[in-house]
């Protein structure tokens, strides 16, 4: 009897020790709707493009099965021909356009963080009752931070393995495909996703206790997001030391070999002088060349193999930036409820 009893209520005391600790509850309860929404999201758009990939193997092998050849086609096979490249084609903007979705996903967060998370219960008055029940003002910020902390980052890990498993092993397409330093591709391909959603999380909370009113701090969190998502990135091709390749003038080789980022192009001297390239953007470039006693050409650049190194570095800058803005977001808070 006694034994019956009491494993109900030692399933309740495991229970209650594996639940959440009160304010991590309290914010799931809270937004349950839009953190489900926004995972939603993230499962939707990585199944999509998982399955569009799917579909375009598919496809290719498909075409490879038949007699038909993409160039000079005969009548008969033009439907087929169109087919396949309208497969590619379609594969090629979707990964585009997730690569996209990536770089405006910063705005999102912070948006969101400054407004319903942070900036509303500062408005209504609802952290008073939550600052009277045993949770500190510290553990307030910090378990709204780490549930949409936890359910950003892990969906973007989901959704930027499923983009690079899609980039990475898709069939060759006649269109070709988008370098892996182009912005959208390189922000949803590596690293860089995480480091700046937690930038956006950081500055949205600095937002919310800043302006305390919702809409605004909205605004703010996504104006201040949306201009790091924009000017950082400039700085990425001086992140790590370039490659040089020279060649002579007569010689019209790759300016970026190894499908590389191209950072510098210009002129070479006989001394080794650099010199502009729009220097001898004249009628007649020969006597300029002869003039200015060009004897080759250079191109400063990042060749493929340098992804990882900028991809970790500028993931770096972007996770002791979140870190300092997080810090002064709690500072600021201490602040004013001391």
């Amino acid at each position: 009897m006694t034994a019956t009893t009491t494993a109900p209520a030692e399933r309740q005391v495991r229970r209650a020790a594996l639940a959440l600790p009160g304010p991590y509850r309290a914010v799931l309860r809270q937004h349950r709707t839009a953190l489900w929404i926004l995972f939603g999201l993230f499962a939707l758009g990585a199944a999509a493009l998982a399955a569009d990939r799917l579909w375009v193997s598919h496809a290719a092998d498909v075409f490879a099965a038949t007699d038909c050849v993409i160039a000079k086609t005969t009548p008969d096979c033009g439907g087929t021909v169109r087919g396949y490249l309208d497969a590619e084609l379609q594969f090629d903007r979707n990964l585009d356009y997730a690569g996209m979705a990536m770089l405006g996903l910063p705005v999102l967060v912070g948006a969101f963080v400054a407004g319903p998370i942070v900036a509303r219960d500062l408005e209504s008055g609802a952290y008073k009752w939550a600052w009277t029940q045993s949770v500190t003002p510290a553990r307030w910020l910090a378990a709204r931070l780490s549930v949409v902390a936890a359910l950003v980052v892990s969906g973007v890990v989901l959704f930027t393995a499923v983009q690079r498993w899609a980039w990475t092993t898709g069939p060759e397409l006649e269109y070709g495909r988008a370098a892996w330093y182009e912005r959208a591709m390189y922000g949803s391909l590596g690293t860089v996703g995480i480091g700046y959603a937690l930038l956006g999380l950081a500055v949205g909370a600095l937002a919310g206790l800043l302006v305390r009113r919702t809409l605004l701090a909205m605004a703010a969190a996504a104006t201040s997001t949306l201009s790091a998502v924009v000017l950082l990135p400039l700085a990425r091709s001086h992140l790590w030391a370039t490659e040089t390749q020279t060649w002579a003038r007569t010689y019209s080789g790759p300016a970026t070999p190894d499908f590389g980022l191209p950072v510098e192009h210009g002129m070479l001297t006989a001394d080794g002088t650099r010199l502009p390239e729009e220097l001898c953007w004249v009628s007649d470039p020969k006597a300029c060349y002869t003039k200015h006693q060009v004897t080759g050409w250079y191109s400063d650049f990042h060749p493929s193999s340098h992804f990882w190194p900028l991809q970790l570095v500028e993931t770096g800058i972007l996770l002791v930036l979140a870190a300092a803005v997080t810090y002064a977001a709690f500072r600021l808070l201490r602040r004013r409820v001391a």
